[in-house]
């Protein structure tokens, strides 16, 4: 009777152990993050093109978990664009703000003289807004027909059907 106990022991700790590892590895994995959004400027009524190519991260392939973080990485991961897309910003992880994309596209605006519509509704200090799942802003600077550029601006099946030919590697 005592050799079964011990072994009913030994196999409910193993049991246990091994529940105990996989719930360690989900809460120290971080999840990944990978999502899109729409983006335009409108300047003087003409729509900036972020397409070129000095507008785009462009990440090496590299083995998977050997990436080195670094400063300029965690902020590049915030907002970006691929693949001579300028309207479709790829995000790879949370947090990222509105700003974010200026910043890493090294694309100065002036938010106390711009105008941002986020899901088509204004919004007050848009650059400080989290950029979520298939939203979409697009910025005003100077003198713009507001209610024709919004019809511009790219839609949600426009992102994700721009998403899904993203030829670049990493993302």
């Amino acid at each position: 009777l005592k050799k079964y106990k011990l072994i009913i022991l030994v196999f409910l700790t193993l049991i246990f152990s091994v529940a105990i590892f996989f719930v360690i590895k989900k809460v120290l994995t971080p999840e990944k993050v990978h999502f899109h959004a729409g983006f335009a400027v409108f300047q003087d009524d003409k729509k900036i093109n972020f397409s070129e190519f000095k507008y785009m991260y462009v990440k090496p392939c590299t083995i998977e978990g050997k990436d080195e973080e670094t400063e300029e990485s965690i902020q590049l991961e915030k907002a970006h664009l691929h693949d001579n897309v300028g309207d479709v910003i790829h995000a790879e992880s949370n947090g990222g703000k509105w700003k974010d994309i200026f910043t890493n596209i090294r694309y100065s605006v002036d938010f106390s003289k711009s105008v941002g519509y986020l899901n088509g509704k204004k919004v007050e200090d848009y650059e400080s807004q989290n950029i979520k799942p298939d939203d979409t802003l697009v910025v005003f600077i100077g003198k713009n027909d507001i209610n024709k550029d919004l019809r511009l601006a790219p839609t949600k099946d426009y992102v994700e059907k721009m998403a899904k030919k993203s030829k670049t590697c990493g993302d």
